[in-house]
């Protein structure tokens, strides 16, 4: 059986990491597993490019190890086909977009760490910052979108010729 996630790149959480740092340093001290996801997802029939989840007890549970004591606090997951086609620019955008969606509670007694949901379709700072390509995620997501549909073309067309 096939897993549907894997673990990314050094290379990705490098990126990820000088993300992280550039634009969230109240993150500094925040757990953050970042896994490929191998199978489309799809939510409000739109591919999803990235997603960020808060890890619940469960989840801390079992990931706790020697890089994160006590487990980590946020899992996000990119897309690999979508990632695999899309220029270091667009990465960029999507390890940003993912992370506004964390925030920082000082007063938080247990965790500190929260999930927030968009400002408007977006976040008021990627609008801002996104200026010179306002309908990045668009692209993206029908680029994504039409890989998928090409592999499933393909398939179709290889299970007619091997019928025949």
């Amino acid at each position: 059986m096939a897993l549907r996630y894997e673990d990314v790149s050094e290379t990705v959480m490098e990126m990820f990491r000088k993300v992280k740092s550039q634009y969230f340093p109240e993150l500094k001290n925040a757990k953050i597993k970042v896994l490929f996801d191998l199978k489309k997802r799809k939510s409000g029939g739109h591919v999803v490019v990235g997603r960020i989840m808060k890890a619940n007890d469960l989840v801390r549970h079992l990931t706790k190890n020697g890089n994160a004591e006590e487990g980590y606090d946020f899992i996000i997951t990119l897309d690999k086909k979508c990632w695999d086609h899309i220029t270091d620019e667009d990465r960029v955008k999507i390890l940003r977009h993912e992370l506004r969606h964390t925030s920082y509670d000082l007063e938080s007694e247990d965790n500190p760490y929260k999930l927030v949901d968009h400002s408007i379709l977006d976040f008021y700072e990627e609008v801002e910052m996104n200026q010179g390509d306002p309908r990045w995620r668009e692209r993206v997501a029908t680029l994504t979108e039409d890989i998928y549909e090409q592999e499933k073309e393909a398939r179709l067309e290889k299970k007619k010729k091997a019928g025949n």
